[in-house]
C-alpha cells in the first residue's frame, strides 16, 4: 500500500511539472512550458535618498492589490512571440509572494538547440491606467513604447485613493537565457514594481495656538506667481533597458497645483500633541518603524494628514509651497518644502512631509541616506523626506 501511495504521488508530480498552470488549474497533455516566477510589487522606497523600504498601506484598497495579469516573452529583440498568458485568476499573487506561472511554448522552440534569449514583460491593473487594450497581439514594439494614459495618476484630477483595478505594476526582463530542459523550461524570475509613486504631508503643533493650513501647493515658488514644471505630461509602463530610475517623455505639467481640499480640517486647525518633535525622522531610524510612528500618530489624533496622492514619476526635484496661519491672526506665513536631489520621486517611492508648528514656528528637516547605515540630517524651514 505504501508503494502504491509513492507512485501515485510521483505520477502527480509528474503531471503538474508538465502542466500550464493557470492560477491552480492545468490543461491536460506533456506541452513544453516555460516557468517564469513573478513577484508580488516590493515595498516602495522612502525618499529622501533611500532611507529604507515601507509595507504598502491600506487605503480604501491595498497598495499591493493585483486584479489582473499579463504577460509577454518575444525571441529577444524580434516582434516573434514566444508565449502570451493572462492568468483568469490572481488570487494566489494576491495571497503569496510570488507565484510560478508556465506558458506553453511552441514544438520548435523546445527543440531549439541553443534555445535564443527572450524578453519578458509583464504588466499587472493594466485598467487602472489606461492601458485595457493590452493582450496577445501586443507587439514588443508597442509594450516598449506603452505609456500610462495622461489622464492617470497626474495633477488633474489627483488620485488619493487605489484605483478599483489597483496601482500599475510591470517588470521586464531583455536578453536573458532560457534554461532547463524539455518540457519544462525556465527563465528567471520577474519582480513587479508600481510605476507611480506616492505622496504625503503630515502636520502637527505643541499645545499653544491653533495653526491653520491655508493652502499646500506643489510645484509654487514661495512669492512668486510663477509655476513649476515637475510632473511629466506621460511615463512609460516599462523601464529602459539602459537601466535608469525613471522613463518619461519630455513634456510636464503646469505647477501650482492645490493639494489642500476646500473642506479640510486642516484648514480650521492641526491637530496637536505633547511632543511634535517625536514624530520627527531622527537620523539612523528604519523607515518602517518611522512610516508605523507616523500611522500611528494618525490613528490617535494626534497627527493630521494631506493625502496621499498618488503621481507619476519624475526625474525633477520636486518642491512647494504651504501657506499658514497662527491663531487668529489675519497674515499668512509660508514654508517651502523640497527633495533632496533630481529623481528621489522615481516609480515606487514614497514622500512623506513632516511639517510641525512649535516655539521656534513651523520646522522641517530634510533626510539624505544613500544606503540604509548611512543617514545625514539638515534642519530647514519643513521636514521633508
Amino acid at each position: 500500500m505504501k508503494i502504491e501511495l509513492r507512485v501515485i504521488g510521483l505520477m502527480f508530480i509528474v503531471l503538474l511539472l508538465a502542466a500550464c498552470s493557470k492560477d491552480g488549474e492545468s490543461p491536460e497533455g506533456t506541452q513544453p512550458v516555460i516557468n517564469i516566477y513573478v513577484y508580488s510589487p516590493n515595498n516602495p522606497t522612502v525618499t529622501r535618498g533611500d532611507v529604507g523600504n515601507v509595507d504598502p498601506i491600506n487605503n480604501d484598497l491595498n497598495e499591493s492589490l493585483i486584479t489582473s495579469l499579463q504577460i509577454w516573452v518575444f525571441k529577444h529583440g524580434t516582434e516573434e512571440l514566444v508565449s502570451y498568458y493572462q492568468p483568469e485568476t490572481v488570487r494566489n499573487l494576491n495571497e503569496d509572494k510570488g507565484v510560478t506561472y508556465q506558458l506553453i511554448v511552441s514544438d520548435d522552440f523546445s527543440k531549439a538547440d541553443p534555445k535564443p534569449n527572450v524578453d519578458v514583460y509583464v504588466v499587472a491593473n493594466a485598467a487602472s491606467c489606461g492601458l485595457s487594450s493590452l493582450g496577445k497581439s501586443t507587439t514588443r514594439t508597442a509594450l516598449e513604447d506603452a505609456k500610462i494614459g495622461s489622464a492617470y495618476f497626474g495633477l488633474s484630477p489627483l488620485t488619493d485613493k487605489v484605483p478599483e483595478a489597483g496601482l500599475p505594476m510591470s517588470g521586464v526582463l531583455r536578453d536573458v537565457a532560457v534554461t532547463g530542459m524539455a518540457p519544462v523550461f525556465k527563465i528567471s524570475s520577474v519582480t513587479l514594481t508600481r510605476t507611480v509613486s506616492k505622496l504625503r504631508f503630515i502636520f502637527s503643533r505643541d499645545d499653544g495656538n491653533t495653526v491653520k493650513i491655508t493652502s499646500i501647493k506643489l510645484g509654487a515658488i514661495a512669492d512668486s506667481e510663477n509655476t513649476l514644471f515637475q510632473i511629466p505630461t506621460e511615463e512609460y509602463i516599462f523601464l529602459k533597458a539602459d537601466h535608469s530610475l525613471y522613463n518619461i517623455g519630455s513634456t510636464y505639467e503646469a505647477g501650482g497645483t492645490e493639494l489642500l481640499p476646500d473642506d479640510s480640517p486642516l484648514r480650521e486647525d492641526i491637530n496637536w500633541n505633547e511632543d511634535p518633535l517625536k514624530y520627527a525622522y531622527q537620523s539612523g531610524q528604519n523607515a518602517q518603524d518611522y512610516e508605523d510612528l507616523i500611522a500611528l500618530g494618525l490613528s490617535e489624533d494626534k497627527l493630521s494628514g494631506v493625502g496621499p496622492y498618488y503621481l507619476r514619476e519624475s526625474d525633477k526635484k520636486l518642491s512647494g509651497v504651504i501657506t499658514y496661519q497662527k491663531g487668529n491672526a489675519e497674515e499668512t506665513m509660508k514654508a517651502t518644502f523640497e527633495m533632496k536631489a533630481a529623481g528621489d520621486f522615481s516609480r515606487n517611492h514614497t514622500w512623506i512631509i513632516y511639517a510641525y508648528y512649535g516655539v521656534d514656528g513651523m520646522q522641517v528637516v530634510t533626510v539624505y541616506s544613500q544606503n540604509w547605515t548611512e543617514v545625514t540630517s539638515e534642519s530647514h524651514d519643513v521636514y521633508n523626506w
